[in-house]
């Protein structure tokens, strides 16, 4: 059986072509591991920053830190290694007939408070025919993946 994994991801920053963060993914159903080096995705290594964990349906996707997860760090001594948390949560509403555009809204935990944020929505524009959203010439090819986040 053939499988294009392990898939690789950069985030790349807006205004810049240098990418800052890595990610991987080698299995359709697995967590994406998330690196501060290019082509290094070792698990707790000193570039590992975290993993990402999608539910069943990929609609839900929980970001977590560096730390040991929980069933884990039960059979670890007191403090001997941090424990993962939860940094933050990305959900995107079901859109099984694609009859409307994706909407989504993610949640970001710090220690002090919890930002929320959703997608901008984009109008529909009858002279094209489709639904858009003005990126006001940041971005150059339009795509059903742009979005903007808004609190």
């Amino acid at each position: 059986m053939f499988s294009d994994y392990p898939h690789f991801y950069e985030l790349i920053k807006e205004g810049t072509t240098v990418p800052y963060l890595y990610a991987t993914r080698y299995s359709e159903n697995g967590d994406f591991v998330i690196s501060r080096q290019k082509d290094v995705f070792c698990m707790y290594g000193l570039n590992y920053i975290g993993i990402m964990r999608a539910n069943m349906l990929g609609t839900r996707f929980e970001v977590f830190n560096f730390g040991v997860e929980s069933k884990l760090i039960r059979e670890l001594p007191k403090d001997f290694l941090p424990k993962q948390e939860l940094l933050q949560v990305i959900e995107y509403d079901s859109n099984f007939f694609a009859e409307k555009p994706r909407t989504f809204r993610t949640t970001i935990f710090n220690k002090n408070e919890t930002a929320e944020f959703v997608n901008l929505p984009p109008k529909f524009n009858s002279a094209r025919g489709c639904y858009t959203l003005n990126f006001f010439g940041r971005v150059a090819k339009a795509s059903a993946r742009n979005f903007q986040l808004v609190k």
